[in-house]
């Protein structure tokens, strides 16, 4: 039986959950003035450029001491449970800031490809890429792990419980580890059946809660679980029934569990070459079980194969999601969707691409910009 969801679009703030400290403070940086977590208190970020920050949505952006250097893609960008502590990984660098992304300093290498990042309890994360490459990350150092699997489609840690994590596997099989990723074995059923073959594009995990995951797959649309893999459910609203969808990226708003947003391609839509070329961001109120377009591409709005997008950690109504281009200096759009107007409003940088997103725990309106440089 599916996990009652109860929260509406205007619910009640989930706060983050706070933990036993793992990494020392540093009682040099400052402090905001609500004694929460540290701010950023600077007008330039020192460190080779692949982290900024914005405090207005992507109008001013924050110079970087250097200039960054091709090519580089900055995939993994979370913010910790420990005062102005983040970690960022810069194509295969792992990089930690102590005073909340004014300075970012290299902490040491990590196996992959096209790393992200997944932050945990105790100041922490896991790094992960989808060719089953796992380690745990600290800003102290990189810890390799044992991968349940040769491809991993997504990873989410336990807010609650340190050493709990688990990780989607290609086949669409959940597996979990409860000592920190040494020791690995299945839960839950795979998500398809019967053998059927399937590819899986990304698998999101629900912050504060892991039965609740969302995969985006090839041709299938989305499958959703709210209890741990034990049941799975087709979603429907991305298209017309036995109309195929693919969905490259999602993500599950941290502000209200039943907020899903999703971008996809209509094949149907994209072979009858519709203006939006089938491409949408899709919303779900219901946890994952039905979607509906939100957002169609424009010559206004470019939607590609999967962007980064970011759910505002506060207003579920609230989506931020990237489309840029090294091409011809065009830059990058960051764009804001908002449920309240349907509209989408656009900022502009000069960056290549932004390539992740995050947010500064107390204060969501600084959001931190992970970027590349590929010319």
């Amino acid at each position: 039986m599916k996990k009652m969801i109860t929260l509406g679009i205007t619910a009640a703030l989930v706060a983050l959950s706070s933990a036993a400290p793992a990494v020392a403070d540093d009682p040099a940086a400052g402090v905001d003035g609500r004694g929460g977590r540290h701010q950023p208190r600077c007008e330039t970020v020192t460190g080779d450029g692949s982290v900024t920050f914005t405090r207005d949505e992507g109008k001013t952006i924050m110079a970087t001491s250097q200039a960054l250097k091709p090519v580089v893609y900055t995939t993994g960008l979370v913010a910790l449970d420990r005062p102005g502590r983040l970690l960022a990984m810069s194509n295969n660098t792992l990089l930690t800031s102590k005073d909340a992304g004014c300075t970012w300093t290299r902490v040491g290498e990590v196996n992959g490809w096209y790393i992200r990042l997944t932050a945990a309890r105790g100041g922490r994360a896991y790094a992960w890429d989808n060719q089953g490459a796992i380690s745990l990350v600290t800003p102290g150092g990189v810890t390799p792990l044992t991968s349940p699997t040769s491809e991993v489609a997504g990873l989410g840690a336990d807010p609650l419980h340190r050493d709990r994590l688990r990780v989607m596997d290609g086949d669409g099989q959940l597996r979990e580890s409860r000592d920190g990723g040494r020791t690995w074995e299945p839960v839950g059923t795979p998500a398809f059946q019967g053998g059927e073959p399937q590819r899986i594009y990304t698998a999101v995990f629900h912050p504060d809660d892991l039965d609740h995951v969302v995969l985006g797959t090839v041709w299938e649309g989305i499958r959703v679980t709210y209890d741990g893999g034990r049941t799975w459910t087709r979603s429907t609203g991305l298209g017309e029934p036995g109309e195929k969808v693919n969905v490259f990226s999602a993500t599950i708003s941290p502000a209200a569990p039943n907020v899903v947003y999703a971008m996809g391609i209509n094949l149907k839509e994209s072979h009858e070459q519709v203006p939006s070329d089938g491409r949408h961001i899709y919303r779900s109120l219901d946890g994952g079980a039905t979607f509906a377009p939100i957002v169609d591409q424009t010559s206004a709005i470019t939607l590609p194969n999967g962007p980064e997008m970011a759910a505002h950690p506060a207003d579920p109504g609230v989506l931020y999601f990237v489309w840029g281009t090294g091409w011809q200096g065009i830059g990058t759009d960051v764009y804001r969707y908002d449920a309240r107007t349907g509209q989408v409003t656009t900022t502009h940088n000069a960056y290549d691409r932004v390539t992740s997103m995050a947010f500064n725990p107390t204060d969501p309106r600084v959001m931190y910009l992970g970027v590349a440089e590929e010319v």
